[in-house]
């Protein structure tokens, strides 16, 4: 056996089983997959797991819910997506008159993500936290209830799943995903979103 083959098996012996999870350091989970390529062959990789797409399909939300926090998720992501994003709650910017630069872009995401945490309660509330953490940073609920929890002590996973499908529920008919008589802010968001 030559050299090249003995480390190929030797890889192939260090590959984790598929279905293998692994919580990152920033708390998100990977899971280990397989696969097909553009040539329809099969490949072993990790991929994020999609937390509020597992509980769609589970059945735990419905797809407002889902749609409210993938919202959520993007608004988080457009505010926080150089790095500036931290686990603290504070900080949240207090925002800068709309305009055409990226950096005021960031504001208005930063302002919609202010936003949405005060609809369901306020990032000090146990809904704005689940938000921020598992919507907002992609942390697992799992993880975020062990790490993290509300008001910084630990809580059980079934409370923190809670949390996150009662806010998920308030983010829904803030936007106007669920109907609760007014959907006045999601025509307002996508006026605003259609403007150049």
């Amino acid at each position: 056996m030559t050299k090249k083959t003995q480390r190929a098996k030797a890889r192939a012996e260090r590959k984790p089983p598929i279905g293998h999870e692994l919580t990152r350091p920033d708390g998100s989970v990977i899971r280990y997959v397989r696969e097909e390529d553009d040539d329809q062959k099969p490949v072993d990789h990790y991929r994020t797991v999609d937390t509020l797409a597992l509980m769609l399909r589970n059945g735990s939300i419905t797809g407002a819910m889902h749609d409210a926090g993938q919202q959520f998720s993007q608004d988080f992501a457009r505010a926080f997506g150089s790095g500036i994003a931290s686990p603290k709650l504070d900080g949240l910017p207090g925002g800068t008159a709309p305009g055409q630069m990226m950096v005021e872009k960031n504001a208005g995401a930063a302002r919609a993500v202010r936003d949405a945490l005060d609809a369901v309660g306020g990032s000090g509330s146990p809904a704005g936290s689940a938000l921020w953490y598992v919507a907002g940073l992609q942390m697992s609920i799992r993880d975020w209830a062990q790490r993290e929890g509300w008001n910084g002590r630990r809580q059980d996973r079934d409370e923190v799943k809670g949390y996150l499908v009662a806010a998920l529920g308030m983010l829904a008919r803030y936007y106007g995903y669920q109907s609760s008589g007014s959907s006045q802010h999601r025509r307002g968001a996508e006026s605003a979103r259609a403007s150049p």
